[in-house]
């Protein structure tokens, strides 16, 4: 019996090395950067690192902002993209990017990426204010998903692991970063988080990334909190530089009130076209995706900047 477990164990331990050789070789999963607290109370990437994205000869870099992807500051007109894991986008190759494709459409301006997974709409204006001071752009794209609204506000539902604001108390409310220790051990150990990230069965809803939302299975208090919400930002954030680009699945209500609030927006439209999803589970854009994306958002730069 002693013989057979550990024969079993030593066969566990070379299927185990195989696999994790073979995922590193080819590259089958991103390696994933460390995160740190800044102090305005965002998770930024801790600097110095550097990784290789999804099957991608070319490594990503954090830049000296804390930032991956695209990051020039070199010509007069700079625009920063932010959001959640759709711009930091590490299942694709950085000439996938909405910084790197934008800047090939629009050669003589600098994008400047600022993308994490799991950032809110608050967040998101919060890292606008920070942005406005440390690379004073002329424009600030803020990409959004139709989770982000509802993911911003704690009374809608509270996460731990999300900067969210409380309607209630008028308050914004830092996140923590979870199990850092668990998450470094998981990240660099490659066969381990491949298993993660493609069979998620023992993670709980906080940590799976975007969350399904439907609005119109909420009740209607929850329009007033979204009311609210733009209420608040209108008050407390710059938005005279501020272009929000909206996922084509976006919320009519949500449309709708961010048009009351004059907020200026790229609606996207994904009509008659093929699928933008990488596919398999997986809702982030591939490549085709962020190309499509990125031709309806510079065409509307075009026309701004031409005015």
């Amino acid at each position: 019996m002693k013989k057979f477990i550990l024969s079993l164990i030593v066969f566990f331990i070379l299927l185990g090395s195989i696999g994790e050789i073979i995922i590193r070789v080819f590259r089958l999963s991103s390696d994933i950067p460390e995160r740190v607290m800044d102090e305005f109370g965002i998770q930024r990437f801790k600097l110095g690192q550097s990784g290789y994205y999804k099957k991608a000869k070319q490594k990503w870099n954090v830049n000296k902002f804390g930032w991956m992807g695209t990051s020039d500051t070199s010509k007069d007109t700079l625009i920063t993209i932010i959001g959640d894991s759709f711009i930091e986008n590490i299942m694709n190759p950085i000439e996938c990017n909405q910084g790197s494709i934008l800047n090939n459409l629009l050669p003589n301006i600098s994008f400047f990426e600022a993308g994490r997974s799991g950032v809110t709409f608050i967040e998101a204006m919060e890292i606008s204010k920070v942005l406005n001071i440390e690379v004073e752009p002329k424009y600030q794209l803020i990409y959004l998903n139709p989770t982000d609204l509802p993911e911003s506000i704690s009374e809608v539902q509270l996460y731990s692991d999300r900067l969210q604001i409380s309607i209630e108390k008028n308050d914004i409310q830092t996140s923590q970063i979870k199990s850092p220790g668990l998450k470094k051990i998981l990240y660099n150990i490659k066969l381990l988080y491949y298993l993660y990230s493609k069979y998620p069965i023992l993670v709980d809803k906080q940590n799976k990334g975007e969350i399904d939302y439907d609005f119109s299975e909420r009740e209607k208090a929850n329009y007033t909190l979204f009311r609210n919400f733009f209420s608040y930002i209108t008050v407390n954030y710059r938005l005279d530089n501020l272009l929000f680009v909206l996922h084509p699945d976006m919320d009519k209500e949500i449309v709708s009130l961010m048009n009351e609030y004059n907020l200026k927006i790229i609606l996207l439209d994904s009509k008659g076209d093929k699928k933008w999803e990488i596919g398999n589970g997986d809702k982030h854009w591939s490549c085709y995706g962020h190309n499509r994306v990125s031709k309806q958002v510079g065409d509307y730069l075009s026309e701004i900047l031409n005015q």
